[in-house]
């Protein structure tokens, strides 16, 4: 098994191609922001789409990590238990995967945080069936799914919070 997750790791000319995407992407957005009338209108630009990004971002990583077991620093499962029960994935269809950009395998990045994105899929069977096989849960959700229950943890919460400290 960690034979194949090494094989899947960035190899060669890949990691060349990534790096030209990342740089047209750039070149991209100054070019995009080049063509405003003005430095203002520039910089809304950019700032808006930045605001948009940061906020799918934040949606993304809230759902993978919040409204899962917490457990009392001195009950703590091994590091690998810990991750898996800790954190969500996020699963669905070409979209999904699209607008995640990899980080719907957030189980899977914990375990293995230095893996290229493009390898997580492959890592992704691997870690579900040693889960099945040891008898861990594996989480995971559909994106509206998992965001439901993240609200209703989150109402949860602010209620305990409300009756701890009722003059907030």
């Amino acid at each position: 098994d960690l034979e194949k997750l090494q094989e899947a790791s960035l190899q060669g000319s890949e990691k060349y191609i990534e790096q030209a995407l990342l740089i047209a992407h750039h070149t991209w957005v100054i070019l995009l922001c080049s063509n405003r009338p003005t430095f203002l209108s520039a910089f809304a630009f950019w700032f808006t789409a930045q605001a948009v990004c940061g906020f799918l971002l934040f949606v993304i990583t809230s759902l993978g990590h919040n409204g899962l077991i917490v457990y009392e620093a001195d009950e703590r499962p091994d590091y690998w238990k810990l991750q898996v029960t800790t954190t969500r994935n996020i699963s669905g269809n070409w979209f999904v995967h699209w607008l995640c950009g990899g980080l719907e395998y957030q189980v899977d990045h914990h375990l293995f945080p230095t893996m290229p994105r493009h390898s997580l899929p492959a890592a992704h069977e691997l870690i579900v069936s040693f889960c099945a096989e040891h008898g861990i849960k594996y989480n995971e959700d559909n994106l509206f799914h998992g965001t439901w229950e993240v609200i209703k943890h989150l109402d949860v919460v602010a209620r305990e919070f409300l009756i701890e400290f009722p003059a907030m």
